[in-house]
């Protein structure tokens, strides 16, 4: 009895032109995702020099008092999820974010059904600007405001503040001008809960001292031989002689 990959065995059965092209995926299982995946948060570190996964999925859940209510799973690069019995335990770890460990920010947000290599890229964070004029603190201006630095979710007109879902692959902007009627003035954005990012060119995956924007200049001395450094000056070589 011939076995049921005996074609694929012979090379018959196997395609070999475009090999590299991506495999288009046609199924799915919704059903299994609304099930099983409905309590789950994703995230990814974004500092994997500073971050281990695999303690950080040890601290993270007796830091929130849950160790004994989440499972957590390593998924490789640098992603990971937590597993929750029940949304009161989910939507109280939410309301701790933004996250960090060992005082690097990683993303944690529901798990949505996304297909891309840098998912999950959004944190959420408090943002307040400050030397914002006062008479043009409206929900129009601060929405205008918010848009450049990323998606406004909530605006707290009360606190002076909005809730911005920021793109972790994109650099945080700490000022920005403003203008109203020929009249600038500049602001700045403070991120509550920020932790360690770049200085230089405001990434969160790294910390000034890696850099790659910062060119590393390295001093050239020219070597001088035993002879140039024993030459006397011209004078003392002339009287000697």
């Amino acid at each position: 009895m011939k076995s049921a990959h005996h074609a694929d065995i012979k090379g018959k059965g196997i395609l070999y032109e475009d090999d590299d092209a991506p495999i288009k995926l046609v199924d799915r299982d919704d059903s299994f995702a609304i099930k099983e995946l409905g309590l789950t948060l994703i995230g990814k570190v974004l500092n994997p020099k500073k971050q281990n996964v695999e303690k950080l999925l040890q601290t993270m859940p007796a830091q929130w008092g849950l160790a004994e209510r989440i499972t957590a799973n390593d998924l490789g690069t640098g992603k990971f999820l937590f597993n929750f019995s029940n949304m009161g335990d989910l939507n109280y770890v939410m309301a701790k974010g933004p996250f960090h460990y060992n005082f690097c920010m990683f993303m944690l947000v529901r798990w949505e059904p996304i297909v891309h290599d840098d998912y999950p890229w959004i944190i959420p964070f408090w943002v307040q600007l400050i030397g914002f004029p006062l008479h043009l603190w409206t929900d129009t201006n601060l929405k205008n405001i918010g848009r450049r630095i990323g998606h406004v979710d909530t605006i707290d007109l009360t606190e002076g503040r909005m809730l911005i879902d920021v793109d972790s692959r994109r650099p945080l902007k700490f000022s920005r001008k403003v203008e109203y009627e020929g009249d600038e003035v500049t602001i700045e954005i403070k991120y509550d809960k920020l932790f360690k990012h770049c200085t230089s060119c405001g990434m969160l995956s790294h910390e000034k001292g890696y850099c790659p924007s910062i060119e590393v200049i390295q001093p050239s001395l020219e070597r001088s031989d035993v002879f140039t450094r024993m030459q006397l000056p011209a004078r003392q070589s002339a009287r000697d002689t």
